[in-house]
């Protein structure tokens, strides 16, 4: 009896077995089939893969990037005429990002390491993120064709803003203002005795200066003004108190560089006012207002771009920047006397302006926010031609010195300045960019 119990026992646990197996192995089954396979191993973004192979064959590798230009080293079988457009772009795996585009404007030589380099002027309005050293740049076109003249063929990169853009301005905007001194002389020369003494060696001012440039379009406007005190003789050798406040406010046109970018012409409508004003009260020193409208030329060549800072990481650097010639006609000059008069009107007087600068950039990294500044030395004289005509004042003293109508002078002030000053980039740009780089 108990040996019968044993055996139904093995056989109930064998029949067990059985049924778990067979259902372990159901399950395992059931699931084999709901469950996707597990994937291959991954390979990266293959359908790039032959585009991006195409791509680096004409890419050229960013060196660095200074307020909007770009250098790229550049191949010696290839060249690229001004204007050329090319796309940057910052390779990741087998993905690239397109970053920023632009067209080229100069291929230079680096004195350092003698590599020839491609300079391309970013298009501010498509920057997502500035070129750094390691990213590519690459042409829109064919290089060989773009040497012909022939600016078709552009790849499918080419982004849709590209195809329509036209950009206004393609000169870096700033503004700048400065303080300096100024040292120079005042003489007068007069067919008459009237105002002969408006002259005197000790012409010492200080001097302001500001300006701005936009960064959208080609226009500026500029502000140059002095003024203060200083001696003067009168006819019978006492020194009297005299005063002269001088500005000119000049509005400019920023026509396209030549010369690889380095030559910048501005063509400038500027508003002359001068008033010279003196305790004397003879004919010999007279107070007298000039003002008037002239045209003028501005030349400007750079050596360093004009919101220039150094390529290393530095506390401080310095650049001598470039040199700038000025000068302006004023067709039309109204000149009055007050008190003695050589005249009511003043018909044909002219005048005259020219100055010629040299200017040098501070990089000076520690300095908040305002970390570039410029120091300005220049020569440079004004000059009038007067012409009066009409009945003439004379002095109220019991035995006056008369003089007659129509007299005729011209004075001339020459002098050095010297002003310091900062500068930075189109604020107006910083506040649409949220003054900030993407790098």
């Amino acid at each position: 009896m108990e040996s019968v119990k044993k055996m139904l026992l093995l056989a109930g646990l064998v029949l067990f077995g059985g049924l778990a197996t067979g259902l372990g192995s159901s399950l395992m089954a059931r699931a084999a089939e709901v469950e996707p396979s597990p994937s291959p191993k991954p390979q990266g973004v293959s359908f790039l893969a032959p585009k991006l192979q195409e791509l680096m064959k004409s890419a050229m590798r960013v060196v660095r990037e200074e307020e909007g230009v770009v250098s790229l080293t550049l191949p010696g079988a290839h060249s690229f005429v001004d204007g050329a457009p090319v796309m940057f772009f910052r390779k990741k795996g087998q993905r690239i990002e397109v970053i920023a585009t632009g067209r080229v404007i100069s291929e230079t030589r680096n004195p350092k390491s003698g590599v020839l380099e491609l300079q391309v002027d970013l298009d501010r309005d498509t920057v997502i993120k500035y070129p750094i050293e390691g990213d590519f740049g690459a042409p829109l076109a064919d290089p060989n064709s773009l040497a012909n003249g022939d600016v078709k063929g552009q790849n499918d990169f080419l982004l849709p803003e590209e195809e329509s853009s036209d950009r206004v301005n393609d000169r870096p905007g700033y503004a700048e203002f400065g303080m300096g001194l100024l040292l120079g002389d005042l003489d007068t020369t007069s067919t008459t005795v009237a105002n002969l003494e408006k002259r005197t060696t000790q012409y010492r001012f200080s001097n302001q200066h500001w300006a701005y440039f936009s960064d959208f379009y080609p226009i500026g406007i500029t502000s140059d003004s002095h003024g203060g005190r200083f001696p003067t003789s009168t006819y019978y050798s006492n020194v009297v108190t005299s005063e002269e406040a001088v500005s000119v406010l000049g509005f400019h046109y920023r026509f396209p560089p030549i010369l690889g970018k380095k030559l910048e012409i501005s063509g400038r409508i500027d508003s002359l006012s001068d008033r010279f004003s003196t305790d004397n009260a003879d004919e010999n020193l007279l107070t007298t207002e000039v003002s008037g409208m002239g045209l003028g030329i501005r030349a400007r060549y750079s050596f360093v771009p004009l919101i220039w800072k150094p390529e290393k990481k530095s506390l401080f650097a310095f650049a001598f920047q470039g040199l700038t010639l000025d000068a302006s006609y004023f067709p039309i000059l109204t000149a009055a006397d007050q008190g003695v008069s050589r005249g009511t009107s003043s018909p044909g007087s002219t005048g005259m302006a020219v100055r010629v600068s040299a200017t040098a950039l501070a990089w000076i990294d520690f300095i908040p926010l305002l970390k570039r500044w410029f120091i300005e030395g220049s020569y440079g004289f004004r000059s009038y031609d007067l012409r009066f005509s009409g009945p003439v004042t004379l002095e109220s003293v019991p035995v006056p010195i008369s003089f007659p109508e129509g007299t005729r002078a011209t004075e001339r002030e020459g002098d050095f300045r010297f002003v310091v000053g900062v500068r930075i980039e189109d604020p107006i740009r910083s506040l649409f960019s949220g003054g900030k780089k993407k790098k």
